[in-house]
């Protein structure tokens, strides 16, 4: 038969519902290379951040602190990452962490943290991005609308200073890019990696369970009436099943490890014990406990962090229903109260601290909620230049007010605590070694401890992290997640030289050795003499183990 009257092939039959899996050819685009630039923007200003304003994110630099013990500690193990905190963030910190002898600033300085922030934080404007795609936003308006919402203040000032909220933010957005990918291609492929996402974001912080149970909700919602029940309940499993397993992990290891499966959410470190010392209460969230409008009130200030979020929101229920009924909208909203399910929760209970990084989300929702919104009005003037350019300019000014809006946002000490001030310093270029004076009060407890490197000493991490890792000899201390802590802790007499203890005020009252020996910070205990007293601060004392001690 000659070639041209060979048959050619029988294209391969497409189902509605089953979609093509095979891979595709992937190449370089101008988003690839933006997110490149954007790490490196985090990065820098992370640098600069730390290096030369000298601004801490205590939070950040103790999760790097936590990935030094695990590498580096008495006892090197990964249980040493801890057990209260999501791990996540710490894992990944290992390998930069791992430079510390050539490099000792990726634990002294955090950062480590700060390129992991750094990574998701451009990650996350690639899932936006393709967002926005499915939106059928226009290209050159879709780099736009991602590059204002990359450089959001609050969204840079977390992109570059190493805290999880970017890392969870990006979770939440690839997942949202996934379900919305499915809903619109039936792509399989699109919702397994929404589920895997989905259990990165619980690596990262407990907000991603009642996102992800709300965003499955709003699956099996949003394809009710289109779909057989086998395929909503399937999609439905599919999506969750990552989380479900990730979580039973992290529940089998503290059971495991810690002897109790509950460990994250009952110890006497986590949220729960910290909020109950009182330490992080203000009269907004006082005004919030036990009372539903107070709780609603307190989280409403937040929509400030982007104001066009509060019109969009009234404007999204018009999508859900009717002949202008879409599906995606549904997973917006489900998504967005997800995201801050769980600090409407604690705030609600009295278990919530005042940060406006809690409510980090808003920002995002503002973007995708307003593009979604834009999109679905500017088909009317797709085939129309100038209107289609004048709308989808005004729709980015929007935007970029928003941005405008945070930064002034974040002057209120009610909405901006703590960041406002930190972004007020940095735009005047300021120091805040002594704003940001984690370092600077632990600093003369460094040069005593220095000046003895011959005294072991045994101190609680879950305080004395920034004594610890900027000490010239860490091997000297014993440490909580030292196999024999515990054990040393409750009889000290020759195994011991010396026990450092905070004034037990505030967070410091959860110190194990408060906990322990609850009259050594005030000189009460017998067998213990005060070698040296540390003013200001944590008010940190050190006491000799005499010979007396049991």
């Amino acid at each position: 038969m000659s070639s041209m009257t060979r048959l050619a092939p029988t294209p391969k039959p497409v189902h509605p519902m089953v979609p093509d899996i095979e891979p595709k050819t992937r190449s370089w685009t101008p988003m690839h290379l933006l997110a490149i630039a954007l790490w490196l923007i985090y990065v820098s200003l992370g640098f600069y951040l730390t290096l030369h304003l000298h601004y801490y994110a205590g939070d950040a630099v103790s999760r790097v602190a936590n990935a030094y013990y695990v590498l580096y500690g008495r006892n090197p193990h990964l249980g040493a990452i801890g057990f209260i905190w999501n791990p996540l963030p710490s894992l990944l910190e290992l390998p930069i962490v791992s430079l510390y002898p050539l490099v000792p600033a990726v634990v002294t300085k955090g950062l480590a943290g700060i390129f992991v922030s750094a990574l998701f934080g451009a990650w996350g404007a690639v899932h936006l991005h393709r967002i926005l795609t499915n939106f059928s936003v226009p290209k050159p308006w879709s780099y736009i609308i991602t590059l204002i919402f990359a450089l959001n203040p609050l969204i840079a000032l977390y992109g570059a200073n190493g805290m999880s909220d970017i890392m969870l933010l990006s979770c939440l957005l690839g997942t949202y890019s996934g379900v919305l990918d499915y809903l619109t291609t039936h792509a399989l492929r699109r919702l397994v990696s929404a589920g895997i996402w989905m259990a990165l974001g619980l690596g990262m912080r407990y907000e991603a369970v009642p996102f992800g149970a709300l965003v499955i909700i709003g699956l099996m919602v949003a394809q009710w009436k289109t779909t057989k029940p086998e395929i909503w309940a399937g999609s439905a499993m599919i999506l969750g099943a990552p989380i479900v397993f990730a979580g039973g992990l992290w529940i089998y290891f503290n059971w495991a490890i810690m002897k109790n499966p509950v460990y994250f959410l009952n110890s006497n470190y986590g949220n729960l014990a910290q909020t109950r010392t009182g330490a992080y209460l203000t009269p907004a969230l006082d005004h919030a406990y036990h009372s539903l409008p107070g709780t609603i009130e307190y989280v409403a200030h937040f929509l400030l962090l982007s104001w066009p979020l509060a019109l969009a929101l009234g404007i999204m229920f018009f999508f859900l229903w009717g002949r202008h009924l879409d599906n995606r909208a549904v997973i917006l909203l489900s998504g967005a109260l997800g995201a801050i399910l769980l600090e409407i929760g604690f705030a609600y209970v009295g278990h919530l601290g005042s940060w406006d990084r809690y409510f980090i989300s808003f920002i995002a929702d503002g973007v995708l909620m307003v593009s979604f919104i834009a999109s679905k009005i500017g088909k009317r003037f797709a085939h129309r230049k100038l209107p289609a350019i004048l709308w989808w300019t005004t729709m980015s000014v929007l935007l970029l007010s928003a941005d405008v809006g945070t930064f002034i946002a974040a002057q209120n000490p009610t909405i901006g605590h703590p960041d406002g001030i930190v972004m007020d310093y940095a735009w005047q270029n300021r120091s805040m070694q002594y704003l940001s004076d984690t370092f600077t009060r632990a600093a003369p407890v460094i040069q005593y401890l220095d000046h003895h490197p011959h005294l072991t000493v045994l101190a609680d991490a879950f305080n004395a992290w920034p004594i610890i890792i900027r000490s010239k000899n860490f091997n000297r201390f014993i440490i909580t997640s030292d196999y024999d802590f515990a054990s040393i802790l409750h009889n000290p007499k020759g195994r011991v030289a010396a026990i450092l203890v905070p004034e037990p005020t505030g967070v410091a009252s959860l110190d194990a050795v408060n906990r322990v020996w609850p009259q050594m910070w005030a000189g009460h205990v017998p067998w213990a003499t005060l070698l040296k007293s540390f003013p200001g601060g944590a008010n940190w004392r050190l006491y000799e183990v005499t010979p007396q001690a049991p």
